[in-house]
């Protein structure tokens, strides 16, 4: 039987102080932007997190609201994946100090690797109505060449100035930690900064299109829960602060870090990426076209290409992982997508979940499906599949648990056998790294400073 006199696990801010369990008076705040009302490309959106005083904020219970406004002369088709959550080009969390509480450059293309491995009715509606994602997300979409009439592929449009309200829960380890954070008890105005992406990358069009796509984002609005106690156990709780005794609040976040397949490379790639995290949990690659990223005709953010790949690895701190490749077959002959989706699954850790399925069967109402997962001589068809290039480097379960990069002389490299039928020969591929770790939030009680331990 629970003890009702206990602190509940979201309010353990510190496993040192035992605190009685609180009276809340749940509210809702909405921040706005500090920076203006109506943004564009490579803008920055600024919005201050408005804490009252001696209050905590549920930041899982957050959601970001926003209007896409099409300014260009010709129709425009949202992301299948993410929809208009693909504006967002870089997240950062800033705390009331300055210091850099999170950063996930490409967040639109993290965002869409994590809704490619969501079930395909989750995408196409839950998704759907929260960004406008596509009532068909497994369907492939082209790269480089662009589609003559998107309009029958199930893609949310918006026509000429017309709009589009979204609604965004985010995809970060500052709004998805484990306990309230006590922003009302911090020094300073901690504030969410997002950079939007170009205008062809965010949103595709048909290939007849010659005039230049634009669009606005307008209205901002971040909705936050409010949890305010009462005044015993704040008084409580500052007095738990002012002995000294740090704050910790525990979250899985992520690191981008980048490299490139050269355009015709085929054969053996060696790729070093720069990580310097202490809690290393898994490896996810994205490969993208290069020229694709930057053109409206394509389906720039969830374009995922496989490059041909046979066969790949890591090397971890030196050491190969696995010691025997992963293997990636790409031809119907010998198809293996089993393996490289096993250790996604692995990665993302739902390997013991086979109710999460993934985004990669198209028009499952017919009776003779089409998979989409990994896509066959992708250099001619120009098809963008969903497959990614993932290892899991969690030894167990438990906080502060994985491989340690954070010394010198520790490189992660990615090394992958590339074939001939890959989308390499059309052009170089942006291969974008993101590192799954482990993060600590900590308060310090003293100072009212809070900063991020990774």
């Amino acid at each position: 039987m629970s003890d009702d006199s206990s602190t509940p696990i979201e309010m353990r801010l510190s496993e040192v102080p035992s605190l009685p369990s609180p009276e809340m008076e749940l509210t809702y705040a909405t921040a706005i932007p500090m920076n203006g009302s109506t943004f564009q490309e490579n803008q920055e959106v600024r919005i201050g997190l408005n804490v009252p005083q001696d209050c905590f904020v549920d930041l899982k219970r957050a959601y970001l609201k926003y209007k896409v406004s099409n300014t260009s002369a010709h129709p425009v088709f949202l992301d299948p994946l993410i929809g208009g959550a693909a504006v967002i080009d870089n997240w950062r969390v800033i705390g009331g100090t300055g210091a850099l509480l999170e950063e996930v450059i490409h967040y639109n293309t993290f965002y869409a690797a994590m809704n490619a491995n969501k079930n395909d009715d989750v995408v196409s509606t839950i998704h759907h109505l929260y960004e406008g994602a596509a009532k068909r997300p497994a369907k492939t979409e082209l790269v480089a060449t662009g589609t003559a009439d998107l309009s029958g592929g199930g893609l949310t449009t918006i026509t000429n100035a017309e709009s589009r309200v979204i609604t965004h829960r985010p995809q970060s380890a500052f709004f998805n930690a484990d306990r309230y954070m006590p922003l009302g008890y911090t020094q300073g105005l901690t504030y969410l900064s997002m950079t939007l992406a170009q205008n062809n990358t965010a949103f595709m069009v048909n290939n007849d299109i010659t005039a230049n796509t634009t669009w606005t984002c307008s209205e901002f609005e971040l909705h936050l829960p409010i949890l305010k106690p009462g005044p015993e156990f704040a008084s409580m709780f500052r007095s738990a602060m002012s002995s000294g005794v740090p704050i910790q609040i525990h979250s899985v976040g992520v690191q981008n870090t980048q490299q490139a397949i050269p355009s015709g490379v085929n054969g053996e790639n060696t790729l070093t990426f720069s990580t310097r995290k202490r809690s290393v949990k898994s490896l996810i690659n994205v490969l993208r076209l290069n020229a694709a990223i930057t053109t409206a005709l394509a389906n720039s953010v969830s374009g995922f290409m496989n490059c041909a790949i046979t066969e790949y690895n890591f090397s971890v701190g030196g050491m190969r992982i696995p010691a025997q490749r992963i293997k990636v077959q790409t031809a119907a002959n010998g198809k293996d997508a089993g393996e490289i989706l096993a250790n996604t699954q692995l990665a993302l850790g739902h390997y013991s979940s086979d109710l999460r399925g993934i985004c990669a069967i198209d028009e499952k109402h017919n009776a003779d499906a089409v998979e989409t997962y990994l896509i066959d001589d992708e250099n001619t068809n120009k098809k963008a599949g969903k497959a990614l290039f993932s290892l899991d480097l969690e030894s167990y379960n438990a906080a502060f648990a994985g491989k340690n990069l954070a010394g010198q002389g520790l490189p992660l490299v990615f090394h992958a056998q590339t074939g001939a039928k890959g989308i390499q020969n059309t052009g170089a591929v942006l291969c974008d790294l993101y590192c799954v770790h482990d993060v600590v939030y900590v308060l310090d009680g003293m100072t009212g400073v809070i900063s991020a331990n990774s």
